[in-house]
């Protein structure tokens, strides 16, 4: 879909103001009342491919509910347009695309892909990857539908010829499937690619669909004009007629007095097949409730070390008292208490073994349980179905329903190889339909995130096997689908309050508390505590972190802190402390393995500032906003918003600075001593 007319800069502000007749026709809000719509997301961010700021538009839908998983449309603009154009504009196909989002209840996301003559080149399928990674990072996403018109429904076809894993459905209108057949826009598409057919061949020949017609197993629908001389329809119908062959989910809407542009009746019935045939995970879980109605339902989540409370969530909850806070949420007339059974390093065979003791004495009307990571290390898989097989027997034997759980998604490692886990994943699927046993299938769902989002997978896990908290919220979440047939988002949840318990306590006795600090956050936040504290005795241990990478921070939390045994712990994550690696090549592409590098290293620094299992002190972090306000550069800002995510996942408080706030240090410490929070 060729814009009609390329919209001025200075233009472009006031339309984002004055869109909000066009962004939906159910008629929201009226023209003349030009105010920004609070559901429109204008978004930036540093593309890996290149270090260079890209942008993307969102629209929530109506009543949209965070605590809810949604689905997402994309919808890519023509050759010489923008982001803009699906969001703003009148025409059938962006009407249609807007009105069956909305509809639908989906996330509406325009992304520029390089605009404004992108074809889905190497830049524009990098930048469509990680914005599709983000997604994952900021919502609970189910299903991705991929839409466009023109050189948008082009460039939906290729980028699901690339990466058919992570499409759930694709609506192309007026596009084309052979990019090297096609003619059009010849200078246009060489510079998107790299260069001209006869130059990347290659290039051109994996973005033509028409040549792999398999990978197109989701719902697709076409819309094509046998008078369209702009793209001719031939490759996109003998791509239609290929994918027929495969499956039925496949819909042609070939008009032969057709131009180039699609009617609103057209579009809309294209975007209804595919949203009709098109089915995620979410909506894939069977409905049946477990949990009885208006009565008190008790729940024992027997398992090892990922069921069980410690550093690794920050040593106060796992995914067993999420899991109540999720029931309690989708089932808010129950009385319903969740009971954490998970013990470090044990297998089923130990859960045999305390069976009686740690779960059937609670008298459960459900147990969960949770084996595999161990077993796989100690235990042949006949052995494993074996146990597992008694521990269902014995559990049923009392009266109550059980819960099969395959382990977590993990890295591959030599002492559990992700190929061997999906054996013992495997045992446990078909020991369940063996014994009618409901299977929540957390390493599935693990898998499906890290195909899709491979960082936002990594940023849910503490170590190469264990999930933190934002993993943990995530397990959770699939425990409570499988349990209750309902669906929640957790990510909301903020660390248990009140803040500073342990030391608030020792200082409420009279005892001086020991805290060890990093610099350059000691000496402003211990004066802060005197004064938020009147009376308060502080022994102070000042961390010095000048001149010190990442990791020899890392080395140092390990030595020092459990051994020392602090009644507080004050962390500051700084983004600069990277030695022994540059944040970007002299590309200026991010080092990515740099950035992975730093992400284990401060999961580390925060787990090892922790004790073992439940909390016994505190630990809080200080982002470096807060002493030296980050720097507006492209590397600084995203380490700065990764230390955020880290310590959101590792369920710390965290004293931040807001964006706008030029307070003193001392002032925003100050403020957050004497703000509490809610107890969760």
């Amino acid at each position: 879909m060729v814009s009609t007319a390329n919209v001025p800069k200075c233009t472009e502000l006031l339309l984002i103001a004055v869109f909000i007749t066009a962004l939906f026709s159910a008629g929201e809000l009226a023209a003349q009342e030009a105010v920004p719509n609070p559901r429109v997301k204008d978004t930036s961010f540093v593309s890996r491919h290149d270090g260079s700021t890209q942008q993307y538009v969102v629209v929530l839908p109506p009543q949209f509910r965070p605590e809810k998983p949604v689905s997402v449309l994309f919808a890519l603009h023509g050759h010489g347009s923008d982001r803009w154009q699906f969001v703003t504009q009148d025409r059938g196909e962006c009407r249609a695309a807007r009105d069956a989002a909305a509809a639908h209840g989906m996330l509406f996301v325009s992304p520029d892909y390089r605009a404004k003559t992108s074809w889905m080149g190497p830049a524009a399928t990098a930048d469509m990857i990680q914005i599709i990674d983000e997604l994952h990072q900021n919502y609970r996403v189910d299903r991705i539908i991929v839409s466009g018109g023109s050189m948008g429904g082009t460039a939906a076809l290729a980028l699901t010829a690339m990466h058919p894993e992570l499409i759930d459905g694709v609506v192309c209108l007026n596009g084309t499937a052979n990019m090297l057949e096609y003619e059009g826009f010849s200078e246009a598409i060489a510079a998107a690619y790299g260069g001209k057919k006869s130059e990347t061949e290659e290039t051109y020949r994996v973005r033509s669909a028409e040549l792999f017609p398999e990978k197109f197993s989701m719902p697709v629908a076409f819309t094509s004009g046998g008078k369209d001389t702009l793209v001719p329809p031939a490759s996109v119908l003998r791509l239609a007629e290929s994918i027929q062959k495969h499956h039925s989910a496949c819909l042609l809407l070939h008009r032969a007095d057709g131009g180039h542009d699609t009617n609103y009746e057209d579009s809309m019935k294209a975007f209804e097949f595919v949203l009709e045939k098109s089915v995620g995970p979410v909506e894939k879980q069977s409905a049946t409730s477990l949990v009885p109605a208006n009565s008190p339902f008790r729940i024992v989540c027997l398992g090892d070390s990922v069921t069980g409370v410690y550093y690794h969530t920050g040593g106060l909850r796992a995914y067993p008292e999420m899991l109540q806070a999720a029931l309690r949420t989708v089932v808010p007339g129950n009385d319903i208490t969740v009971i954490n059974a998970g013990i470090s390093g044990h297998t089923a065979a130990d859960g045999i073994a305390r069976l009686e003791r740690d779960v059937l004495a609670y008298d459960p009307q459900l147990v969960t349980i949770s084996f595999g990571l161990n077993d796989m290390t100690r235990f042949s898989i006949d052995q494993f179905r074996s146990n597992l097989q008694e521990l269902v027997t014995r559990i049923r034997g009392k009266n109550s329903q059980v819960v099969l759980c395959t382990p977590n998604a993990v890295i591959d490692t030599a002492s559990r190889p992700v190929q061997k886990l999906k054996d013992y994943c495997d045992c446990i699927r078909e020991l369940g339909q063996a014994m009618s046993v409901p299977v929540c299938d957390q390493f599935s769902a693990g898998e499906r995130l890290r195909i899709r989002a491979p960082w936002t997978w990594r940023l849910t896990l503490s170590d190469e096997i264990h999930p933190n908290m934002d993993g943990h919220k995530r397990m959770a979440e699939e425990l409570c689908r499988t349990i209750s047939g309902d669906t929640v988002s957790l990510d909301s949840f903020g660390p248990i309050g009140p803040k500073l318990r342990h030391t608030r306590k020792l200082i409420a006795d009279g005892k001086p508390i020991k805290i060890l600090a990093m610099s350059p956050v000691s000496a402003v936040f211990v004066d802060c505590l005197k004064t938020a504290i009147p009376g308060a005795v502080v022994e102070l241990t000042e961390w010095q972190t000048e001149g010190k990478s990442v990791q020899q921070l890392e080395q140092e939390a390990q030595s020092m802190v459990r051994s020392m045994k602090p009644d507080l712990v004050v962390l500051t994550l700084k983004p600069e402390a990277i030695a022994a690696s540059a944040t970007s090549d002299s590309s200026g592409k991010f080092d990515w393995d740099a950035e992975q590098s730093y992400v284990k290293s401060a999961s580390w620094i925060m787990n090892w500032s922790l004790s073992f299992g439940l909390q016994e002190w505190d630990c809080i972090v200080i982002h470096p906003a807060v002493t030296a306000p980050a720097s507006a550069s492209g590397s600084d800002s995203f380490r700065s918003g990764l230390i955020r995510q880290l310590v959101h996942a590792q369920d710390l408080f965290l004293i931040d600075r807001t964006a706008g706030n030029e307070r003193s240090a001392r002032e925003i410490i100050l403020e957050w001593l004497n703000t509490e929070e809610p107890v969760r």
